[in-house]
């Protein structure tokens, strides 16, 4: 290798395991590499800024444009009475979530998907008492899969495309990707109803310990009235009912001591860290309450906090959306960091659960507000009026992108176009909620991918793996970049991982002389198969608290998943092109 091409390499792997860290903003850590990048002159100074003009950057803005109108329509409410009304077993509760949110995630990005059908489904598992962890693993790995099945599934998928167009000067169609996409989805979607059950627990109404999952904790501060059955009694002793407390605050004071020695009195402040259902015990008896909560009316409502919200990083007193409704933090569940202070202290994280109190339209319209999803559907009334005409405009960019009447990019702004001159769409709000982070982290990003190529990096690359396998086995080099793939996501986003593998791809199918698509297929196929762990995408994360599962529980289902899926999409790959 080159020196050049020595630098960036260890440019992107420094790159790679500063994602990987997920210590700091994921579009800092891109915008320092493509500094870096720069200063090294890996990428040329006309070219800095090239990834915002790019089409998979485009695209993925409008679409996340359509997702959030769609999402804020009020259909899913009716579609959940309406399945409510055939989905009273299990399997066929599972085959008909996991189905719906597959197809969903065809259309929609993997992470809309599971936000319009996470709700929906929790209040299908409560009529029939399934537990929700039977169900949210599969929830979250069927939108992975149905991502795998068009040009905007995933931002991975527009990231292959653009280097495809820049490479051979054609762009893979709508549903190329498809070809082993669709293989994969069927045959996972199969695994996960038939055998998902199985493996996460053989009663939907066992204990937490057969279904392979433990109920979150949530950290509260609670105060003791006068009067409670509390009072007196030592800390050992008040935690023997299945709570921890962490922290004892006395007249705004904090209080150190044994506890066995340290008693509780009227007026005390305890940090407490509790299932939920023990909090509501606590509170509902009188012996405690919620400290935070201000005085007058009002109801406790679950929310998570998704990773495009916009108070991520913030502390609640600093949520204006909050504030200004009068509603208050009462608890939260992390698994992000410990709380060791107060309560108010605590900063929101992509995938908490928090329990908010306050009116429930004020807490509705906050929610909407910052972006944070209810855990259970807010009314089941009709859908508002409008609500279709956002879904028929973007069914109708869906077709002309899928029959090449339009580029994908003109198609969906043309929607978005179309939305907001008739009133349907107030593009100025629209705008200031897109997940800028991500948008920055993948502009950013796709310079330093084609330096890949330019610098000589991904030939060199290439011609190892091809050394190492032999030019005149097409499919173990398109298994070999596939399971690359897979092994990557789960340390950094697909994105990110999709940038670092597609020159390569491209670079090996030259080198055994045959078409790049099939190769840049399977870096796309295999970046999506991320059912390894609870950290490796966003859904997975999500779930995870909610569900309460383990670190284990994902590779138990998720490593047979992945080899049967992965197999599918390659043997679906091999029939087409080989």
């Amino acid at each position: 290798m080159s020196p050049e091409q020595i630098i960036l390499l260890l440019l992107l792997a420094g790159l790679l395991c500063a994602f990987a860290v997920d210590r700091f903003r994921i579009e800092l850590v891109a915008l320092s590499g493509l500094a870096a990048a720069l200063l090294l002159g890996l990428v040329p100074l006309t070219s800095a800024f090239s990834g915002f003009a790019n089409q998979a950057v485009i695209t993925l803005a409008e679409l996340l444009i359509l997702t959030r109108l769609i999402s804020r329509s009020r259909l899913m409410d009716g579609i959940t009475r309406r399945l409510a009304t055939i989905t009273e077993s299990e399997p066929v509760l599972l085959a008909t979530i996991c189905g719906l949110a597959a197809l969903t995630s065809v259309f929609i990005n993997n992470i809309g998907a599971l936000a319009l059908w996470l709700p929906v489904a929790l209040a299908l598992c409560k009529p029939g008492e399934t537990k929700p962890a039977r169900l949210l693993m599969p929830l979250s790995f069927a939108t992975l899969l149905g991502g795998t099945c068009s040009l905007i599934g995933t931002p991975a998928n527009l990231v292959v495309a653009s280097f495809d167009q820049s490479s051979t000067g054609t762009s893979l169609g709508f549903f190329d990707i498809a070809i082993g996409g669709l293989p994969a989805t069927l045959v996972g979607l199969a695994f996960l109803v038939l055998a998902g059950p199985r493996i996460l627990g053989r009663s939907s109404k066992g204990t937490e310990k057969e279904t392979g999952a433990n109920e979150s904790a949530y950290v509260t501060e609670l105060r003791i009235p006068t009067g409670s059955s509390l009072c007196g009694r030592s800390f050992a002793e008040a935690e023997n009912d299945g709570w921890q407390i962490h922290s004892h605050l006395r007249d705004g004071r904090h209080v150190f001591g044994h506890r066995e020695r340290m008693r509780i009195e009227p007026g005390d402040v305890l940090l407490v860290e509790a299932p939920a259902a023990a909090i509501e015990a606590l509170t509902v008896s009188g012996d405690t309450e919620f400290n935070s909560a201000p005085s007058g009316s009002g109801d406790v409502i679950e929310a998570i906090v998704l990773p495009q919200s916009m108070i991520v990083g913030s502390t609640p007193d600093t949520v204006a959306a909050f504030s200004s409704r009068n509603i208050a933090l009462v608890a939260i569940a992390t698994r992000h960091q410990r709380i060791e202070g107060r309560l108010s202290d605590v900063q929101f994280r992509p995938s908490d659960i928090v329990m908010l109190h306050g009116e429930p339209d004020a807490i509705a319209a906050a929610l909407y507000e910052t972006d944070c999803l209810p855990l259970a559907p807010q009314s089941f009334e009709s859908p508002a009026k409008g609500s279709w005409v956002s879904l028929a405009a973007f069914a109708v960019a869906v077709l002309l992108a899928a029959t090449n009447l339009l580029p994908p990019e003109i198609a969906f702004g043309g929607a978005i176009l179309a939305l907001s001159l008739f009133g349907a769409a107030n593009l100025r709000d629209l705008v200031a909620d897109l997940n800028w982070p991500i948008l920055i982290m993948l502009a950013a990003m796709i310079p330093i991918g084609e330096a890949v190529a330019t610098t000589g990096l991904a030939n060199a690359s290439a011609e190892a793996v091809i050394d190492m396998i032999g030019s005149d086995h097409p499919t173990l080099l398109l298994a070999s970049l596939l399971f690359c793939a897979v092994v990557l996501t789960p340390f950094v986003n697909n994105v990110s991982a999709a940038v670092a593998l597609a020159p390569i791809a491209i670079a090996v199918a030259k080198g055994a002389g045959v078409d790049p698509e099939p190769y840049l297929i399977a870096v796309a196929i295999g970046v999506s198969l991320d059912f390894l762990t609870p950290f490796g995408h966003h859904n997975n994360a999500l779930v995870m608290s909610v569900g309460g599962y383990r670190f284990l529980d994902f590779p138990r289902l998720g490593v047979p998943l992945v080899l049967l899926a992965g197999g599918a999409a390659i043997l679906g790959i091999h029939i087409v092109y080989f």
